[in-house]
């Protein structure tokens, strides 16, 4: 999930995974309908953010009002589409995410208003975007996208948070859901307060199947799971990016919390569901959230005491992830 700063590491483990399978692209047969926006996007001149918003990032509390954009990458050159059956399912599954979210939220008294599009669809042209991709999509199970394509998400990012119909929705915060129609590892570029106002926008890359399932689609709970990393959500497994996530407490979390949702996505025997997400939102992860002022945790892990729910940081020296990963993924860090 999360961002990036000058000469920064990616996160080794990006998705908490089960044993790795063997990974199938499918292409669908249908061409994408016209592209929106331009496929050279030009954001409008970069805006002033207030100390706050260099903190959070576009996404700040799950608890503020946040729109998010869905947007369907297309290269069509190298036959790598989205059709209109795939396309709807996708948008689908991410309506069922953030059902989930609001009523995990609700769980532990805090309501959330994630706006998203709600078309059986994704008709709704507002909300749900198709784009001509410049740069190169590489998926497979590290999802060691380029520079070049972080950079080309980036400005895309700029130029779709400038577009004035988002404006009716009256929300201050926005974040972004890139679809991939190849197979990958899904992932999240988050802001960290480090950053200030460099890379201000959040977005998730969920790929069109999963590297690890034998070409089965991203499911229901991976979504929820990005989702969440945009508002503060930490990986729970060992190889984490996040500081305060160390050893001890993946090791608890397993014990007292084997449902959570930033833990694993997948089900007990490594398959995945689609008509719903058995995991939960754990007193823990609400706590990073911001759904709730405290947790059991915060006298036994004294770092997790010290982290702003909501707010990502590199921690004391600087650093977030594994510097074998920064090889081949330098200036990003993800989880």
């Amino acid at each position: 999930m999360y961002r990036k700063l000058a000469a920064l590491v990616l996160a080794a483990a990006l998705l908490c995974s089960c044993s790795a399978r063997v990974t199938v692209q499918r292409y669908p047969a249908e061409l994408p309908r016209a592209e929106s926006p331009a496929a050279t996007p030009t954001p409008e001149p970069v805006p002033t953010f207030t100390e706050e918003q260099k903190a959070y990032g576009s996404a700040a509390l799950l608890t503020d009002a946040t729109v998010l954009v869905n947007v369907f990458l297309n290269d069509a050159a190298h036959g790598h589409t989205w059709d209109a059956e795939s396309r709807a399912a996708a948008v689908q599954r991410t309506q069922l995410a953030i059902d989930w979210i609001t009523e995990q939220a609700a769980g532990h008294e805090a309501a959330v208003n994630l706006i998203c599009d709600r078309s059986a669809d994704g008709s709704d042209s507002t909300l749900t975007r198709s784009y001509l991709v410049q740069s190169a999509m590489q998926g497979g199970e590290n999802s060691e996208e380029s520079s070049a394509f972080l950079d080309e998400m980036d400005t895309l990012c700029a130029s779709l948070a400038a577009d004035s119909r988002l404006a009716a929705y009256g929300a201050r915060h926005i974040a972004f859901l890139f679809f991939l129609p190849i197979s990958g590892t899904s992932f999240t570029m988050a802001h960290y307060a480090d950053d200030g106002d460099s890379f201000y926008y959040e977005y998730s890359c969920l790929y069109k199947t999963d590297a690890y399932t034998d070409g089965e689609a991203e499911s229901p709970a991976t979504y929820a799971h990005e989702i969440l990393h945009l508002f503060g959500a930490p990986d729970l497994y060992e190889g984490s990016s996040d500081p305060y996530v160390d050893e001890a407490l993946v090791s608890y979390v397993a014990d007292t919390y084997p449902g959570d949702i930033m833990l694993s996505t997948y089900e007990d025997d490594g398959s995945s569901r689609f008509d719903a997400i058995t995991k939960e939102i754990s007193p823990l992860t609400a706590y990073c959230l911001g759904l709730t002022d405290t947790c059991p945790e915060l006298a036994q892990f004294p770092l997790l005491a010290d982290m702003t729910p909501g707010v990502f940081s590199y921690g004391a020296d600087g650093e977030a992830g594994s510097a074998e990963a920064g090889e081949s993924w330098p200036g990003a860090v993800a989880v």
